[in-house]
């Protein structure tokens, strides 16, 4: 039965590659940097920190207004947030809705920007130098070895989302990019269960945990069947497999 399913989800990698799954409207707005600058991987990287209980199109529109504000655009520069105080730092992160939780965001981006300046020169490149670009050895890093610095983000959902976005959207060459979480949000649930990968009612870690055996060996990456379903879910799962 397995191999049945991962015969289909290697179908609708097919039929995604051909077209006929249409790619809907990237949501994570961005500015356009130069994808293996530093300023790159600052935008990816904070603003991630904040994509948890919310819209994440909304998130990302949030973020690229900031970024674009000539008042506001100092929030993803750790050496420029040193510098300000916590209720200008609060401002220009409520200014256009990227902090929406106004106590809670605002300190959570305090503690990784300072984070960031105090042991990686305010570049997350140096975060992954550190993990030797080894993505297990750069989760470690975050979600254990240095757990306090990096709250929220420390988390195994937001630091594999992180990591995702970062494969996505910036230079980065990732070892061990197999073990990444499928990201199971409520358009890849509902296609893993579709596909009969998981019941329905599974839980988020049962869809992660379900991909990563099914997927371990083949030739499909977390990483490339996440858009594969996330985009046949909000195509009503057409075409059928």
């Amino acid at each position: 039965m397995m191999k049945s399913i991962l015969a289909r989800a290697q179908k609708l990698a097919e039929h995604f590659r051909n077209g006929n799954i249409p790619r809907l409207a990237q949501h994570e707005v961005n500015p356009g940097l130069e994808p293996g600058s530093r300023e790159n991987y600052l935008y990816f990287t904070l603003a991630p920190c904040l994509n948890f209980q919310r819209s994440s199109p909304a998130l990302w529109r949030a973020a690229n207004s900031t970024y674009q504000d000539s008042k506001t655009n100092f929030v993803f520069f750790p050496e420029k947030v040193m510098k300000v105080s916590d209720a200008e730092l609060k401002a220009a992160l409520v200014k256009h809705s990227l902090a929406v939780q106004t106590n809670k965001h605002p300190l959570i981006w305090r503690a990784i920007t300072t984070s960031l300046h105090n042991h990686y020169s305010s570049d997350p490149r140096e975060i992954i130098r550190a993990g030797d670009g080894d993505l297990l050895k750069i989760l470690n890093l975050v979600q254990v070895e240095q757990k306090p610095l990096f709250p929220y983000l420390s988390g195994p959902k937001l630091s594999n989302y992180w990591l995702f976005i970062l494969a996505h959207f910036t230079d980065v060459k990732l070892k061990n990019l197999n073990d990444l979480s499928i990201i199971p949000d409520t358009h890849i649930i509902k296609s893993s269960i579709k596909l009969g990968v998981v019941p329905d009612g599974a839980s988020p870690l049962d869809v992660d945990l379900a991909w990563r055996e099914l997927l371990r060996g083949s030739e499909l990456t977390p990483l490339e069947l996440h858009s594969v379903l996330w985009n046949w879910s909000r195509n009503d799962f057409q075409p059928s497999v």
